[in-house]
């Protein structure tokens, strides 16, 4: 399209002619947007660098600190005495080589919370605070499925109020199977085999973290251990977790299982599982 008429004058219907005489008139507004851009970007990469740069001064400061060089040692001499019994899968079948992994693990576990006493983050706090927030929403679910579930049966015309004492329901938090382990980068930061250590913990441990078991027709038990009381103990009383309200399932986790803090913000799944059980005793 021309710029130019045939008389010469300016083409107004030309779209170069018609964006020029627009940015002319919004000069100021251009401008200043394109400032704004600029600090944006310029605001990201900066912000980025200094994580990377605060993550990179703290690992160099680490790498020597002399008890987390002696801990990373001790660790991997750990892991790899419980790798040479995992790699034959006939272990978990195997009562003695099963209790010696684990107290290995057992092992591992006051090992892996000192190093995270040394190495937590404000990645990782945050990391952990999430993780707190999910298992005390499942915690309620669970017991809110609970409850629903036995106003359920209650309305069931096929049960009969006579029989409700032959049936019970059973309600529990656990932690998932085959659950998939997230993976960080500052896993190398600890060097542990996480994946390996996390499957070789639930084959040595309970996977329930709560339950919740009720006869029809009986009013189920309020939650008791999460109300309101902060579960900070043990490995778990970390100054960075200061003002974070722990909730139970946390706890059961990191002080009644194998499971260290560094390994709870690697786990990726929980499940809440609701059953119908019958209560009925048989005489044979």
């Amino acid at each position: 399209m021309r710029i130019y008429n045939e008389d010469g004058t300016l083409n107004d219907n030309n779209w170069m002619f018609v964006a020029a005489r627009w940015a002319g008139s919004h000069y100021k507004l251009l401008r200043w947007t394109l400032i704004l851009f600029i600090m944006i970007i310029v605001g990201f990469f900066c912000g980025a660098l200094l994580i990377t740069n605060k993550k990179t001064i703290m690992f160099d400061t680490l790498k020597d600190n002399k008890e987390w060089i002696e801990l990373k040692a001790t660790l991997q001499f750990v892991e790899d005495k419980i790798n040479r019994i995992t790699d034959n899968h006939t272990w978990v079948s195997k009562k003695e080589l099963s209790e010696q992994v684990k107290e290995l693990l057992s092992d591992r576990h006051f090992i892996m919370n000192k190093m995270f006493r040394l190495h937590v983050t404000e990645q990782e706090v945050t990391r952990f605070r999430d993780v707190n927030d999910h298992l005390s929403e499942l915690t309620r679910k669970m017991f809110s499925e609970h409850v629903k579930l036995l106003d359920s049966l209650k309305d069931n015309p096929i049960l009969s109020v006579a029989s409700w004492d032959d049936v019970v329901v059973e309600s529990k938090l656990d932690v998932d199977e085959d659950a998939e382990v997230l993976h960080y980068d500052d896993d190398n930061d600890y060097g542990s085999y996480f994946s390996q250590m996390i499957d070789a913990i639930a084959w040595t441990e309970d996977l329930e973290i709560r339950s919740l078991c009720t006869t029809l027709g009986e009013e189920p038990e309020p939650d008791h251990l999460d109300n309101s009381t902060t579960w900070v103990e043990g490995c778990l009383d970390v100054p960075q977790f200061d003002g974070i309200n722990v909730c139970y399932a946390i706890h059961d986790l990191c002080t009644h299982k194998n499971y260290s803090v560094p390994d709870l913000l690697r786990i990726r799944s929980y499940s809440v599982l609701n059953t119908v059980k019958d209560n009925r005793k048989h005489i044979v």
